[in-house]
């Protein structure tokens, strides 16, 4: 899971430590060479003694004027001696941080790497802006601070880290389970879900994981296949409920979904049942009137949470779905599906960038069980582990 972020980032942390390193090595081999004597021609006794006598005898003549070519060769030696003085002075930094422990990247040392970086997080589908805003936050944090010459991979590795989690963090934390507890107590039940989003998504699969999860935590529930657009959907929910041993309320292909859901909230409050689990029919967001009937739905069981079902392997028209469907009905949450079929990973960092709504959970197989709360370590291990 996360294959594409994971190959991206690992790529670009890769190259910026080659290169860090293989500048300091060069800098080490100057300061080898620093103490090595060097020849100086001294003239012996003889000589000079000839050189004086010649002096003393020529006669003395007007110095010839000097070519130009000399002037130049001179211009390209005081050239070739600051640039060997420049050289010097990095090297000596370089050194420095050496015999310190710590140094300091230039923004000529990491930009040729960061247009890479931006590109590869493209590929990985994470959205323009998102990609841009993160490839600015890893270059600001590596030019601010000292990173350890003993161990530029994990100083490095850690940086990028941070900058990413900083983006997986910024989500509210919401407790489905807690809420459920809560309403209960105040015998304000049932706890009301609505699941929405394209069909494909694993969206009846993912609420018989979530009964799963209700019953598992000592909550009861019934789900309400209120998705009659699809005959297949409601005999899809019937199999679930049945296998789970849960209440599904149901109607006739091309029945009013609004009213099976109504049904369903009437069997939970006379028979004191925790939680519904309203399915709908999947959907497009270009999909006008199928939009309409949505709205008419959550207006009819006015959900305490709209959850919108999502493939993690869609790419960034997931973002696009999310945003429709958004202003349509107003989601109050999130769940990824699909992350064990090699989800590049990207629409995740761009959802909860671009979006105030949390991710609550990810699908990571077929198996009732295999739903996992949003974690945001879990993400940053999966991407670039540290060990």
């Amino acid at each position: 899971m996360f294959e594409g972020l994971k190959k991206r980032l690992s790529n670009f942390m890769d190259s910026v430590v080659s290169k860090e390193k293989a500048e300091i090595k060069e800098a080490q081999e100057p300061a080898h060479n620093e103490d090595k004597p060097t020849a100086v021609s001294v003239p012996t006794h003889a000589h000079q003694v000839s050189a004086d006598h010649a002096t003393h005898t020529q006669k003395e003549e007007p110095e010839p004027p000097v070519p130009a070519v000399t002037t130049a060769r001179a211009e390209e030696h005081r050239h070739r001696t600051n640039e060997t003085a420049k050289a010097g002075v990095g090297a000596a930094a370089k050194i420095k941080g050496i015999i310190f422990g710590s140094v300091k990247l230039k923004e000529n040392d990491i930009e040729p790497f960061m247009e890479a970086l931006k590109l590869g997080l493209l590929e990985s589908d994470v959205n323009y802006e998102v990609a841009e805003k993160l490839s600015e936050n890893i270059k600001r944090d590596m030019l601010s601070r000292s990173i350890s010459s003993k161990d530029l991979n994990s100083a490095v590795k850690s940086i990028i880290r941070n900058s990413i989690k900083g983006v997986l963090s910024k989500q509210k934390s919401t407790d489905i389970l807690k809420m459920i507890k809560s309403k209960k107590e105040s015998k304000e039940t049932p706890f009301k879900m609505l699941f929405l989003g394209p069909n494909g998504a694993g969206k009846t699969t993912t609420i018989a994981k979530m009964a799963h999860m209700l019953m598992e935590n000592g909550f009861t529930c019934v789900i309400s296949a209120s998705d009659t657009f699809r005959a297949a959907a409601i005999e899809q929910t019937s199999f679930h409920a049945d296998k789970l041993g849960v209440k599904a309320i149901k109607g006739a292909y091309g029945a009013d979904p609004a009213s099976i859901a109504f049904d369903a909230i009437a069997h939970a409050k006379a028979h004191g049942i925790d939680a519904v689990l309203i399915d709908s029919a999947g959907r497009q967001e270009t999909n006008k009137n199928l939009l309409e009937e949505l709205k008419k739905i959550s207006r009819i069981a006015k959900p305490d949470m709209k959850i919108f079902i999502g493939e993690s392997i869609s790419g960034n028209s997931l973002l696009d779905q999310v945003k429709v469907l958004n202003d349509a009905v107003k989601i109050d949450g999130i769940i990824l599906t699909k992350l064990d079929c090699d989800a590049k990973g990207g629409n995740t960092l761009s959802l909860l960038s671009e979006l105030d709504i949390p991710v609550l959970f990810f699908g990571i197989g077929e198996r009732y069980n295999d739903i996992i709360p949003y974690d945001p370590d879990f993400i940053i291990e999966n991407i670039l582990p540290m060990n």
